[in-house]
């Protein structure tokens, strides 16, 4: 029986999903957009209550202020994120054999980057609070890189998950930072100075172009590795489209990563009259990411495969 990557080549990639496991999965990934949507019926005040003031910042705002939304429209845009991207790292992650590692990630996260994303926003000097669940959101979509290169790797026999993950990971975060260099050149920043306000736009500006150009570099140095990679690209590739529901669920995936920056980093930034949190959106998908490749790292060296 051919076999490709280490896996049945004629096996679906959802064949996983008829074991009892897949209940507790689900109930696990639904019980978020239950809390959510719960925390919505709270009276307004109580919600607003909720929400981390970054001049008085407590534990338990900084915890639960992510799963509180002020606007039914902020609501609804985090849940419908929720919805493709969790669905799919969840479907990646089983037909891997990866089940547990998403599992872990999942809670990690969820328990991690509330509190750590709202003390982190406190480096930056300015009145307001911050409220809403998209941090975590890109955080979950910060394992998309980790799934998406052991997919490649392991159905498809393209290039080896430790290399693709952080190429991936640059990819996302040389789109990131195009989108914010378009919204800081539109649109400025300013910052609270000694009573008065100071625009920094062109110094954000300058530190975007350099971070580009500190990208750009990254990304040719990790083409230029992926030449030594054995073997022809182009039959791989031949054979990876002949594997049906695994290609089409890479698709999907790949897709996916490269859009949703699209949504979460705006160009204007300012939607229904409130400014999003691009600073917070960024550490979340770095964050999530970073927790996520260590944990493959740790379990690989100390653990052996999953």
């Amino acid at each position: 029986m051919d076999r490709v990557g280490g896996t049945d080549a004629t096996e679906g990639p959802f064949e996983s999903l008829r074991t009892p496991a897949t209940a507790a999965d689900l109930l696990l990934v639904l019980a978020v957009p239950a809390a959510l949507l719960a925390a919505a019926t709270l009276p307004l005040s109580v919600r607003r209550s909720l929400v981390f003031e970054y001049a008085d910042p407590t534990l338990y705002t900084a915890t639960v202020s992510a799963f509180v939304h002020v606007g039914p429209g902020h609501l609804a845009v985090n849940l419908a994120g929720y919805a493709l991207v969790v669905p799919v790292a969840y479907l990646l992650s089983v037909a891997n054999g990866e089940r547990r590692r998403f599992r872990v990630a999942f809670v990690s996260l969820l328990v991690a980057c509330p509190p750590l994303l709202s003390y982190l926003n406190l480096a930056i000097v300015r009145t307001g609070g911050s409220a809403g669940f998209s941090g975590v959101l890109l955080a979950l979509y910060g394992y998309l890189p980790l799934a998406l290169a052991t997919h490649a790797e392991r159905q498809f026999d393209i290039g080896r998950r430790r290399t693709t993950a952080p190429l991936l990971f640059f990819v996302g975060l040389t789109l990131i930072t195009l989108l914010t260099l378009g919204a800081v050149a539109t649109y400025g920043v300013t910052v609270p100075y000694r009573g008065r306000t100071v625009a920094v736009g062109h110094v954000i500006t300058a530190t975007l172009v350099g971070l580009l150009a500190a990208l750009a570099l990254v990304l040719a140095l990790y083409a230029l590795s992926a030449t030594g990679e054995r073997g022809d690209w182009r039959e791989r590739l031949r054979t990876a489209a002949d594997r049906a529901g695994h290609f089409e669920l890479a698709v999907v995936g790949l897709g996916l990563f490269l859009m949703l920056p699209l949504a979460t980093f705006p160009v204007d930034p300012v939607v229904g009259g409130r400014v999003l949190n691009l600073y917070t959106h960024l550490l979340g998908y770095a964050l999530g990411f970073i927790a996520s490749y260590v944990l493959v790292v740790v379990e690989s060296e100390w653990l052996g495969p999953p």
